[in-house]
């Protein structure tokens, strides 16, 4: 799979490449994209292979379409080809690489938004080991370099660190030369302002180990102040979910159901209620709560 991958890129830069190198310059965003999403790749690599994929799923839709219409025309006589079906094929080309051409090129800011997702949700609990580990006093490397093994725990947070312990210990960058790379490339803002104030601290001749305890209570104290907001947003859903979702339609049922006894209404708004807005009411705060409690 890695040679064939490799192939594609080798066939990819050989028919784009010097196009996407002359443009280098309109592609930095890309380029910085491409690092906090840790994929590897030259940004003139990645829109070759954007093309690339581009043009093969062209090649994939069009050839489609043809055997779709032969098969077609041999059960009805659609007759041969025509405007319309040079329309039909030049249109759907022209999505289909738009399409696949953008796609590609947004990957590496999706992957890197995704990333900082996950970045900022261990964060706070990786700020409390390291300030515990400040105040027993170990060096703030150390602490960077035990952050990076404990990955088990600490997900992307001990990733992004190993970058730091790698531009140490096998780049020969110092300390806090490190720590200003990480601040350059890592997608989390609240990891880039944490590391920022570490580094100001620096330099400014703080203790870095006291900064990272004030700051540990500070993201724990945020963190505390976010759940209890959850907390209440949670128990208004489920005051509203018991009220509309539970006890209205069943004063609901009741009545509808006396009044088809009676004559006086249909099973089909029974049927209605019972099938359709309960399930498809619950469905919905069942969404609700989910995105409200995503963190």
């Amino acid at each position: 799979m890695r040679t064939e991958g490799l192939n594609i890129d080798r066939i990819a830069v050989r028919i784009f490449g010097n196009f996407f190198l002359q443009k280098k310059e309109k592609f930095d965003t890309l380029r910085e994209e491409l690092l906090k999403a840790r994929l590897y790749v030259p940004a003139a690599t990645w829109l070759s292979k954007a093309a690339l994929y581009a043009i093969i799923a062209v090649s994939c839709v069009v050839s489609m379409y043809i055997l779709l219409r032969l098969i077609i025309t041999s059960v009805l006589d659609l007759g041969p080809f025509g405007l319309m079906d040079a329309i039909l094929i030049a249109s759907a080309s022209l999505i289909t690489l738009v399409s696949t051409f953008f796609g590609y090129y947004s990957y590496p800011k999706i992957l890197a938004w995704e990333r900082g997702g996950k970045i900022d949700k261990s964060l706070p609990y990786a700020i409390n080991y390291v300030s515990a580990m400040a105040a027993v006093g170990v060096i703030p490397y150390m602490i960077f370099k035990k952050l990076a093994d404990a990955e088990e725990t600490y997900g992307e947070v001990s990733r992004e660190v190993k970058l730091v312990v790698r531009d140490v210990e096998v780049l020969g960058f110092d300390f806090m030369t490190a720590l200003k790379k990480l601040v350059l490339i890592t997608p989390s803002e609240t990891m880039r302002g944490f590391l920022q104030g570490a580094i100001t601290t620096a330099l400014s001749g703080g203790e870095m180990g006291d900064y990272f305890i004030s700051t540990a209570r500070e993201y724990m104290g945020e963190r505390r102040a976010k759940y209890e907001s959850l907390i209440e947003t949670l128990g208004l859903f489920a005051e509203v979910y018991v009220i509309g979702i539970v006890v209205a339609p069943l004063l609901l049922v009741v009545v509808i159901s006396i009044m088809c006894y009676l004559g006086s209404a249909s099973l089909e708004v029974l049927a209605a209620i019972t099938y359709l807005v309960i399930p498809l009411g619950t469905g919905v705060f069942i969404i609700l709560i989910g995105l409200v409690s995503e963190d």
